[in-house]
């Protein structure tokens, strides 16, 4: 799904908590190109006011009374149209996580991130890549990995595509730990701006929207 070039992209918040709300609108509405076209403080008032057809992306807190926002996401799946669906807690927890994204859902992040990067993650969610925040990667990373071959304490050899400099592929095998670009930066003694050029640029080689899939794609070997 892709909100296109004409119009702003189109979300629904779900939180029940009215701050959060109110600090979630705010933050996406000075972005300039999200619109906030409804919020509701739980799923079931989500399902009763949200017309599917008219919204892009809902972004919905996971631990909500009445329904959670695996739940809703499990009821907007049976809907025609379904809008592309992100998760924003303040809890890590790996199997709502990993139900989030079994059910098809774009991105796990937490309400602690900068709004910058919450920005970004429904802007990358809508176009169609799936995002998850870099506290949550490191818990999801295991869940990655061939389920039949035991761990290694050595990193399997790897096929990297034409054009992949050294720093690049060491930045790869730090982003398939699980690290954010600080940890890497601190890791590999590089600046945060030379660690978001190479993963750039590796998205770019990978043919990729974000750093999960990424992940996902070196690992499963593609």
């Amino acid at each position: 799904m892709s909100s296109g070039t004409s119009r702003p992209i189109r979300v629904f918040l779900v939180d029940d908590d009215p701050l959060v709300r109110d600090v979630l609108n705010r933050y996406l509405t000075a972005a300039g190109d999200i619109d906030v076209v409804g919020t509701a403080a739980s799923g079931a008032e989500a399902l009763e006011c949200i017309d599917t057809a008219s919204v892009d992306l809902v972004l919905s807190d996971v631990y909500m009374p009445e329904m959670d926002g695996v739940a809703l996401l499990g009821y907007l799946n049976e809907r025609p149209q379904t809008p592309a669906f992100l998760a924003i807690t303040s809890l890590e927890n790996d199997k709502k996580m990993l139900d989030i994204l079994a059910q098809g859902g774009r991105g796990y992040i937490l309400k602690s991130q900068p709004p910058e990067e919450i920005i970004l993650s429904v802007r990358q969610a809508v176009t169609g890549g799936t995002v998850v925040s870099p506290a949550a990667m490191t818990n999801l990373v295991p869940y990655l990995s061939p389920a039949d071959e035991p761990a290694a304490p050595a990193t399997p050899a790897r096929t990297y595509p034409d054009g992949i400099t050294d720093g690049e592929s060491d930045v790869l095998e730090l982003l398939c730990e699980g690290l954010s670009n600080a940890d890497i930066a601190r890791r590999l003694n590089y600046s945060e701006s030379t660690v978001k050029k190479h993963v750039s640029h590796l998205l770019t080689l990978y043919g990729v929207s974000s750093r999960l899939d990424l992940v996902v794609t070196v690992l499963n070997g593609k």
